[in-house]
């Protein structure tokens, strides 16, 4: 869901039906994507994970993530889209990263 009002919409409306005992809601509302923070939050992870800034570049286009750049192994490859995914906000991550 991308609003609380929306939670509150779908949420609340069974239970006014006939035969239902409870409601069990479960919905949890997806953050706001914020391209400056998801940006600053992927870099600054990515550089608490030993890799150099420089070899890797994040784009942010609203929630999708567009990685580029070069890596040394492809556990640097999964470890980079790993903390893109990790992100508050991140709705798709575009791994065009290269192992070298």
């Amino acid at each position: 869901m991308d609003a609380q009002v929306d939670c509150l919409i779908i949420g609340g409306g069974p239970a006014g039906l006939t035969g239902v005992v409870s409601v069990l809601n479960q919905i949890t509302i997806k953050p706001r994507a914020n391209a400056a923070k998801i940006d600053e939050s992927i870099m600054h992870a990515l550089h608490r994970s030993w890799f150099d800034p420089k070899m890797i570049s994040v784009g942010v286009d609203g929630g999708k993530i567009n990685l580029t750049g070069t890596v040394h192994s492809w556990s640097d490859y999964d470890i980079a889209e790993s903390t893109a995914w990790a992100a508050p906000g991140v709705t798709n991550v575009d791994n065009k990263i290269l192992v070298d």
